[in-house]
């Protein structure tokens, strides 16, 4: 029978101090992810992982009592901490992770071997999103890869298409390349089942990548396959399979199909991560496969493991705690949560700021209706809107619009405010039935005219095309600046910036960014020469928004952030 130096008591009214200390962050951290398709597996992940520790938990409540289970725990309370007072949602779901791990570390499976329940935190790698928008970037590239090796595909069968980005143009209409992590057959939901499997048939932790790979590799066939499938049933048959409930069956078909060939994967990789056996004398081998077996067994329970073993290991750690020292640890676990509750108000004011703080949105700047005019397109405006506490999607709480018409192709210029930071215009566009097509964060001087390139490279301009189901594209090109003329560069385009935006401190952020957008529909893609002229308009019109907002200043790069700001003529940086 387990003996102990402490109450258990002590160690489960531990637990529930610690746990409550990152839960504001991690609510809203966990409402941010159920919005994107790609983290639809969140919810599920987490009762798999509940369930897995209740099936297999011997319902003992312990202390942390080794040095890795201390250094979990010890982390996770400051980055509890530190994630309150930054007010960074993100940091908040690291620190529930690495405390969920802890207390894994810290307890013991009902099972006959008494193996600790470490293995089981593989399964939180899957709640934390991938830092730097590398979720993003990873789903963009399958999602170029998909659209390549699918139009290669479409050659094979002799089946005449135009592949353009991301839209498979045929015959009978235009069919987009999903993103791989959309729906049904996202990539993200078969490495959670992965991992899964991993946990749940106890497979070496040091397989993991291995299993992953395959992962990635299957959802992407099977991406392929069901793109394919779409082309080939629409031109051969005139069925379409893109929209409906033939979508969402072929969705899952395509899932079940990589599930399955990751089920003969794993068979593979059994064989692989193998341990070598001893030799005739029973020897264990050469170091390389003492070292090689060693690793296979890190996370699974060793055959030998007796109980008395285990029983020893147990009553030196329970040793280590005692009462007084429990106590202590309750202290500190209750200071903690306390601090990290008083600070969490900001972060959970971050997720509803923007429903609730319109009041405190001023108008930054009013542009007035004859800035147009002050450009060289002055004759071709259509249109003028002074919007003022519209709170709409696209343009934001204050915009004012501009509609010219340029060689016939109706385009909208608009000056939105006030964000608390540079925005992805991509999202505004995004839920209304506009999938991204092609992205440049930052448009090079390759990419436009040599007379607007200068203004181009210092002051960045992003560029997105998109389309609809309907066979619509549109362009979006905007950029962003404060209403005291610092120009300002897409967090998405250095490591730095990358960084600075992940980890800033959101609960202090003031609205002072003005966004400049120019967005137009048509109904094909647009040619280079159309594109160019666009990027002139937009030029023209920054130009003319500087000049109003900073007659008399002049403008220069920042050394290390690639951001610009605005000087004096005297030479006072503002």
């Amino acid at each position: 029978m387990e003996t102990s130096t402490y109450p258990r008591y002590l160690a489960a009214i531990f637990w529930a101090i610690v746990f409550i200390a990152p839960l504001p962050g991690l609510s809203v951290y966990l409402a941010w992810l159920s919005e994107l398709d790609q983290y639809g597996y969140i919810f599920p992940l987490l009762l798999a992982l509940l369930a897995l520790v209740l099936f297999r938990w011997d319902h003992q409540f312990r202390m942390p009592a080794d040095p890795v289970s201390f250094v979990l725990v010890g982390m996770g309370g400051v980055l509890s901490l530190f994630a309150s007072y930054r007010a960074t949602p993100w940091f908040s779901a690291i620190a529930f992770a690495l405390i969920v791990a802890g207390w894994l570390r810290s307890h013991r499976s009902s099972s006959a071997d008494r193996h600790r329940l470490t293995y089981l935190s593989l399964l939180l790698l899957m709640m934390i999103r991938l830092p730097l928008n590398l979720d993003l970037q990873l789903a963009a590239t399958l999602q170029r890869v998909t659209s390549q090796v699918s139009s290669y595909l479409l050659d094979s069968f002799g089946l005449t298409h135009y592949l353009r980005g991301n839209v498979i143009e045929l015959p009978g209409g235009t069919l987009f390349v999903e993103e791989a992590c959309s729906g049904v057959q996202s990539l993200f939901t078969v490495l959670f089942l992965v991992c899964l499997w991993i946990v749940f048939r106890r497979r070496p932790l040091i397989a993991t990548p291995a299993y992953l790979l395959a992962g990635v590799l299957w959802a992407l066939v099977m991406n392929i396959v069901r793109i394919t499938s779409i082309a080939l049933a629409q031109e051969w048959y005139s069925t379409d399979l893109s929209t409906g409930t033939p979508h969402e069956l072929l969705g899952w078909i395509c899932l079940s199909g990589a599930v399955l060939m990751m089920l003969s994967t794993d068979r593979f990789l059994r064989v692989m991560f193998f341990p070598v056996p001893p030799d005739e004398s029973g020897h264990p081998g050469d170091p390389v496969s003492r070292l090689w077996n060693r690793m296979l067994l890190f996370g699974v329970p060793e055959e030998n493991d007796d109980e008395g073993s285990i029983a020893v290991d147990e009553r030196l750690e329970s040793g280590v705690i005692g009462q007084p020292l429990a106590r202590a640890m309750l202290v500190v676990a209750s200071l903690v949560c306390l601090s990290s509750l008083a600070m969490g108000y900001r972060i959970v004011a971050t997720r509803f700021d923007s429903g609730l703080a319109n009041a405190d949105r001023p108008l930054l700047w009013d542009p007035g209706a004859a800035l147009m005019n002050r450009t060289g397109y002055a004759s071709l405006i259509t249109n003028h809107e002074s919007l003022r506490d519209a709170n709409s999607k696209e343009l934001g709480n204050h915009a004012d619009v501009w509609t010219v018409v340029l060689d016939g192709m109706p385009v909208r210029i608009a000056v939105s405010q006030p964000y608390p930071e540079w925005h992805d215009m991509r999202l505004c566009y995004s839920g209304n039935g506009w999938q991204v097509n092609d992205w440049k964060p930052v448009l090079t001087s390759a990419d436009v005219a040599e007379k607007t390139a200068s203004i181009g490279d210092r002051w960045p301009v992003s560029y997105a095309e998109m389309v609809r189901d309907t066979g619509e594209f549109g362009t979006l090109l905007f950029c962003g600046l404060t209403r005291d003329s610092d120009l300002l560069s897409p967090p998405m385009s250095g490591l730095y910036s990358l960084l600075n935006d992940r980890i800033k401190d959101r609960g202090a952020l003031h609205s002072n960014i003005i966004m400049l957008q120019l967005w137009t529909e048509t109904e094909a893609p647009l040619s280079p020469e159309e594109r160019e002229k666009l990027q002139k308009l937009f030029d023209s019109f920054r130009r003319t928004v500087l000049q109003q907002l900073a007659p008399n200043s002049e403008f220069h790069l920042s050394p290390g952030d690639g951001n610009l700001t605005m000087s004096t003529q005297t030479g006072v940086q503002r």
